[in-house]
């Protein structure tokens, strides 16, 4: 019997990407869901058209729903939160709405949810700036090593969660760090994992707003920030 499955996708400023990633996920899910759902959480400071082509899409799909993300409460962490809070469904998987993934491969992590209660993606050859893949390779040492985490590739947005899992863990982190906390919570609270291999693309439309403009290198504001909520995070698990 087929699952139920939510997907959720962060956005901002994301509107040469979200038609095709609603239509992406509408498809997949079709193929494999009983009963589905596709969350655009959409931060409120978006300044282009990504809520509008939301709310056009949402009367021809009627299981698409828009949340807000409020202005108040930036950050691509709490975006997740958010998602895993709305969602209704005991399988939710979520990802970025740039469309540098297959939603296809989604297939290739379901079968694990039977014996796993967390399918993460890695990317397999990384199709992204230099600098920008170095700077995740620092990032994945440092979490390695200050959490004592085993796997790889934590920050990659490819991911399938049973509903289950949080009512044990809270996600606290609102940025980027968000994405490595849910895997840091869940293998102490012994949860089990599964890394699945998964194919990575060039970004469809748009640019990432984590980096400065004119270059790939992360914004010292975004590094700053995750430095403060890694520090946070050590403090909060040794309580």
């Amino acid at each position: 019997m087929r699952p139920d499955i939510t997907m959720f996708f962060p956005a901002y400023n994301e509107e040469g990407n979200i038609k095709k990633l609603v239509k992406d996920a509408e498809s997949i899910l079709k193929e494999t869901a009983n009963k589905y759902e596709i969350i655009i959480v959409l931060y409120e400071s978006s300044t282009d058209n990504t809520k509008t082509i939301v709310k056009e899409l949402k009367k021809k799909i009627k299981n698409l729903r828009l949340a807000m993300q409020p202005k108040k409460l930036k950050g691509v962490g709490y975006a997740i939160k958010m998602g895993f809070d709305a969602a209704k469904y005991d399988l939710i998987f979520y990802s970025d709405s740039d469309n540098q993934f297959d939603l296809n491969e989604f297939k290739l992590l379901l079968p694990y949810a039977k014996d796993y209660d967390i399918v993460s993606g890695y990317r397999i050859n990384r199709q992204d700036p230099l600098t920008r893949i170095c700077t995740s390779k620092i990032y994945n040492t440092l979490i390695k090593l200050i959490f004592n985490l085993r796997g790889k590739d934590f920050d990659c947005a490819f991911r399938l969660v049973k509903k289950k899992v949080f009512k044990t863990i809270k996600l606290q982190c609102k940025t980027g760090l968000g994405t490595s906390e849910l895997l840091i919570k869940a293998k102490r609270s012994g949860f089990k994992v599964k890394y699945i291999g998964v194919h990575h693309f060039p970004r469809y439309s748009g640019s990432s707003v984590f980096e400065q403009k004119g270059s790939s290198m992360p914004k010292v504001r975004v590094i700053m920030d995750i430095v403060n909520e890694i520090i946070s995070l050590k403090k909060e698990l040794k309580k």
